[in-house]
């Protein structure tokens, strides 16, 4: 009986390794070096963008709608200001020295 279950389990490890071997490769997009995944401190919103590195060699990070910029104290840090944050910062009543502050530091439980 223990020999039947061994062979029943190594046919679906096969599988299964055959399945992962058998997705197409994604194509990295050119000059990618990664990616980061930016995550509201007010919401559940998220979002991932791609990081490479621009003209004067520092990194930049891609907005959804196709603009590049400079990463400021990080990459993640600045497409959450940038995007899914942005009105916390930018909205109405909001003057100099406002917003959620640099970020250095997190308390996450």
């Amino acid at each position: 009986m223990p020999t039947r279950a061994f062979a029943s389990m190594t046919a679906l490890a096969v599988a299964g390794l055959v399945g992962v071997a058998a997705q197409p490769a994604r194509a990295a997009e050119p000059g990618i070096v990664g990616y980061v995944t930016a995550d509201s401190r007010y919401s559940g919103a998220s979002v991932r963008g791609p990081v490479r590195r621009g003209p004067k060699g520092r990194l930049e990070v891609r907005l959804p709608g196709g603009t590049w910029l400079e990463c400021g104290l990080s990459c993640s840090d600045t497409l959450r200001r940038e995007t899914v944050d942005f009105w916390r910062n930018h909205g109405p009543g909001r003057g100099l020295g406002s917003g959620d502050g640099p970020g250095y530091i997190q308390f996450r439980w």
